[in-house]
This record gives C-alpha cells, structure tokens and sequence, in this order.
C-alpha cells in the first residue's frame, strides 16, 4: 500500500477510533520532493474541552511512530493563523522536529537519523 493511502487510512483511525471525541481537525497529507516522500502536516486541532490534557503530544507521538515505522519525513510550515509561532516551535521542538527554515519544521524518523548518524 503507498504512504498516501496509508496516512489517509490512518488519519481516519486516528480520528474516529483512538482519539474520538477528541480531535475536531487532523489533515496531513502524503507529498514528495527532491529526496523523497514526506508527510506535510498542515493542523492539528484539539477540541476545546480536551485541550491541556496532553492529546496533542499524543497525537503527535502516534504520528511519529507512522513516521517511523514508514521510514517517511514529517514537514510542518508554520503559520501565524495556527498560534503563537514561538509556542509551536517549542511544542514541535520537543517531539524532535528541527527547525529547517524560519517557518518550516521538520521530523526526521529514526531511520534516516541513524544512517546520518553513522
């Protein structure tokens, strides 16, 4: 199965079974560039009466292990219009994305840091 029907297959596994209830909005979508495929994650949106009770980290964790697991970067180009720039580059920062450009983030999965790594 390609990373586009997979993520679009998990988006909706991650909205409708593991967290219902508590995404209102989750889009990303498969693209590719000059080194490969990659995820862009365009928002993440809890709903109100479930934010601050960590289901962003979650979210974000259960991405990452997609990420990981399909050996495929995850990009985030950051908006003004999705909150405080400076309150997402720490939220992202900590789930071991690396600010790439002034508005652009991006997560590495483990595969491609450990063959930079060695």
């Amino acid at each position: 199965m390609s990373i586009p029907s997979l993520i679009e297959n998990y988006v909706s596994y991650l909205k409708n079974i593991t967290f219902k209830n508590k995404i209102s909005e989750l889009l990303i979508n498969a693209c590719e560039d000059e080194t490969g495929e990659f995820l862009n994650l365009i928002l993440i949106k809890i709903k109100p009466s479930q934010q601050n009770k960590g289901y962003g980290d979650a979210v974000i964790d259960s991405l990452l292990t997609f990420a990981d697991k399909h050996n495929v970067r995850i990009k985030i180009h950051l908006l003004n219009s999705h909150g405080d720039k400076r309150r997402l580059i720490e939220f992202y920062s900590k789930h071991n994305f690396v600010l790439i450009k002034n508005n652009e983030m991006t997560y590495f999965p483990k595969k491609i840091k450990e063959y930079v790594t060695n």
